[in-house]
């Protein structure tokens, strides 16, 4: 074959998308699938080409991804991991695999132990896919050293950077260690946060309605959450083995505050603030002007809505990930917030 021609076969692939019905699912075929391939998808929804649960697949799914060349596992934690040994024993040795799950590190080491270790790769939207793709980061994991002279990391960036995405690669092991900071650790906050509020002996109605921008913005957070199905947050919390570091190093934080309140250190809790804000560096000024912008269009909805006028769409810059419509929620098999 020679290198035109090659081009040409590895422009228009086959592709197999178990997982395809989630947000997730939609999200890898727009953005991560050309014109010209051939898609397959399979999920229990209808609607697909296999609907059918993909880890007891159908002699039809089987044959799909025998021909395939890539296979996309836009799937739970758990059911990835299940569909595993079938496509170990099915799929062609030139296939690579692809995993969405927002914790990498279990899949690489279970599929090492099958020998499709070198033939996987990941992809994490930073982002839930409900919202606009354009600004916004992605994870691309590939296993050991391979950098961007990988070629199908070469390819999966390409197709995220023509998106206006921006693209990092990692290695399975850095990647979930900075998930377990930027999804257990914040999600563990959140949870914590709303339990403690509930268990207030004051009456919700009367916190919200006159809770400030700071509340409302973590009610409003933990009411996303809330929104989405549980085993969504469950799989985040406990699929990442450094999850429980975060959440012991958040109930540390909040010890060391409660003791420097109770001793009436005020020079200690200054000290903390400086150090906070220090350790941030330049983003410390970037997020406080982040979240003017952002409770300045929570408090533009809050007196539309008393005064019953409709609310113009806010602008915000794509900084700061804030959307002023309600968002569709997400299917069941993906999450809803990355």
């Amino acid at each position: 074959m020679n290198n035109t021609t090659a081009t040409a076969a590895a422009a228009h692939r086959r592709t197999v998308l178990l997982g395809a019905a989630g947000t997730v699912g939609r999200w890898y075929r727009t953005h991560l699938t050309g014109a010209g391939d051939t898609v397959t998808t399979a999920d229990l929804s209808t609607g697909t080409d296999h609907d059918e649960d993909v880890r007891t697949p159908s002699a039809g799914l089987r044959s799909a991804v025998a021909a395939s060349d890539e296979l996309v596992l836009a799937l739970p934690e758990d059911v990835a991991a299940a569909c595993l040994p079938w496509l170990a024993d099915h799929a062609r040795p030139e296939a690579v695999i692809v995993s969405t799950c927002s914790v990498q590190l279990p899949l690489f080491e279970a599929a090492s132990e099958l020998g499709l270790g070198p033939r996987l790769r990941g992809v994490n939207p930073m982002f839930s896919p409900t919202l606009p793709s354009t600004g916004q980061s992605v994870v691309v994991i590939a296993p050991g050293s391979a950098t961007d002279a990988d070629p199908h990391v070469t390819r999966m960036s390409a197709r995220l950077r023509a998106g206006a995405m921006a693209v990092s690669v990692m290695s399975p092991s850095d990647h979930d260690a900075a998930m377990s900071v930027l999804q257990a650790l914040p999600h563990a906050a959140i949870l914590s946060f709303v339990d403690a509020l509930l268990a207030a002996p004051v009456d919700v109605t009367t916190l919200m309605r006159i809770a400030p921008p700071p509340a409302r913005t973590l009610v409003a957070l933990a009411c996303r959450i809330l929104a989405a199905p549980p085993e969504i947050y469950w799989d985040i919390q406990r699929a990442n083995a450094q999850g429980s570091a975060r959440r012991k190093e958040l109930l540390s934080s909040l010890q060391r505050l409660d003791t420097l309140v109770d001793a009436d250190r005020a020079a200690g809790f200054h000290a903390a603030l400086a150090s906070a804000a220090e350790g941030l560096g330049p983003y410390a000024a970037e997020g406080a002007q982040e979240c003017k912008e952002l409770f300045e269009l929570i408090q533009r909805r809050r007196t539309a809505r008393r005064t019953g006028a409709v609310a113009a769409p806010a602008v915000v810059p794509a900084s700061t990930g804030a959307r002023p419509e309600p968002e569709p929620e997400p299917t069941e098999d993906q999450p809803g917030d990355r």
